[in-house]
């Protein structure tokens, strides 16, 4: 067959058997609320490390338990009753999100990241379970539930579609009147680090919430000037208790790769140069200091803030000074009409993301087929 489709699904597929590699440790494991009330909805992440080229979690839900919506593209999940598969291909962590059941009780999950060599580990902890109950508040995360205080916070969703989200975070702290409050990111998944801020309520035990997008959030009408590095949501509680009623002296830690900024010509010492971005009916630059830049692989970054929600991570365009090209017309006058750039196939806007969507929706063909 000379079909280029045929010709496509062929190179993909040689490419993924020849990254298939040696058998080794795949981890995987999964972070879940410890109870959460009859009907809630809630999230469930799970962190996977070492599975090759591509991989596979298989999960099988408690009975009762609904699957609502998955971060990962639509083609790479697969709902069979109480099973539902994930298709992994550079993915550190996940995140999808459960309704519960009406019936309380303590329910228990299983499942298994199967690598690209069909080589299955059980994701850890083996002995995860989760308490339905009927009361209600708090929210989704790794640690322990707290209902909270009467203007306790808890959990929040999120209003951004899960098809825009490339990784998600969440870290839980207590939230208590005059102390500081920092809820860390450890897993690294996202591009933000930490939150932090100065309690000026007893808020209980609260839930942040970072989602790294694939674009521009659904949520905002335009992005600021510039380049942007990454589009940020950061949901801390619910309800908009992150307010400045309720909290103060707010800032976002986050880090930038060195090899994009030396791509785009920025210049770290500038501190115009990178800012954070926050939106609140409209684009608002935050004040940004660089903190440490060591690293080999990343700059180290905090912006104070005066809210949470839609957040951009955007590089300044570096000045420059336009010069008209002069021509000589047939008669040797010199027009100062300036030339028009050369687009060639290559440089159109969107190629490289729409060429890049072909060949992940036919690597997840071939890999449905290959599991």
């Amino acid at each position: 067959m000379r079909q280029p489709e045929f010709k496509i699904a062929f190179a993909l597929l040689m490419a993924l058997i020849l990254c298939a590699v040696p058998a080794s440790a795949g981890s995987a494991e999964r972070v879940l609320p410890s109870s959460v009330s009859a009907n809630e909805v809630f999230q469930v992440t799970v962190n996977v490390a070492d599975y090759g080229a591509a991989g596979q979690v298989l999960e099988k839900l408690p009975a009762g338990f609904t699957f609502v919506s998955s971060t990962l593209p639509e083609k790479a999940v697969t709902v069979n009753g109480d099973k539902v598969s994930f298709l992994l291909m550079t993915e550190k962590s996940f995140s999808y999100t459960l309704k519960a059941p009406a019936s309380s009780g303590t329910y228990q999950f299983s499942g298994i990241l199967r690598d690209i060599n069909k080589a299955e580990f059980p994701i850890l902890p083996s002995s995860s379970s989760i308490k339905v109950g009927s009361s209600s508040g708090g929210g989704s995360g790794g640690g322990s539930k707290s209902s909270g205080s009467s203007s306790g916070g808890g959990a929040g969703g999120s209003p951004e579609p899960q098809n825009n989200v490339e990784a998600k975070e969440l870290s839980q702290s207590y939230v208590s009147d005059g102390k500081h409050v920092r809820f860390d990111f450890p897993n690294g998944v996202t591009c933000i680090r930490y939150v932090e801020f100065d309690a000026r309520k007893t808020l209980g035990k609260i839930t942040t919430i970072v989602e790294m997008l694939k674009g521009q959030s659904k949520l905002v009408p335009s992005l600021p000037e510039g380049t942007v590095y990454k589009n940020v949501n950061i949901w801390v509680g619910s309800g908009g208790i992150a307010n400045s009623d309720n909290i103060k002296n707010a800032v976002v830690g986050f880090r930038v790769e060195k090899t994009w900024l030396d791509k785009y010509g920025v210049d770290t010492d500038d501190k115009d140069s990178l800012n954070l971005w926050y939106y609140d009916k409209g684009w608002t630059k935050l004040e940004t200091t660089k903190l440490d830049e060591s690293d080999s692989t990343y700059v180290y970054y905090e912006a104070r803030t005066p809210g949470f929600g839609s957040f951009a991570i955007v590089a300044a365009e570096p000045a420059s000074i336009e010069i008209e090209p002069v021509d000589e017309d047939t008669e040797g006058n010199i027009s100062s009409e300036p030339q028009k750039p050369v687009r060639n196939w290559r440089s159109m806007p969107g190629f490289e993301s729409a060429a890049l969507l072909g060949a992940v929706g036919a690597a997840y063909c071939v890999m449905r087929r290959k599991f």
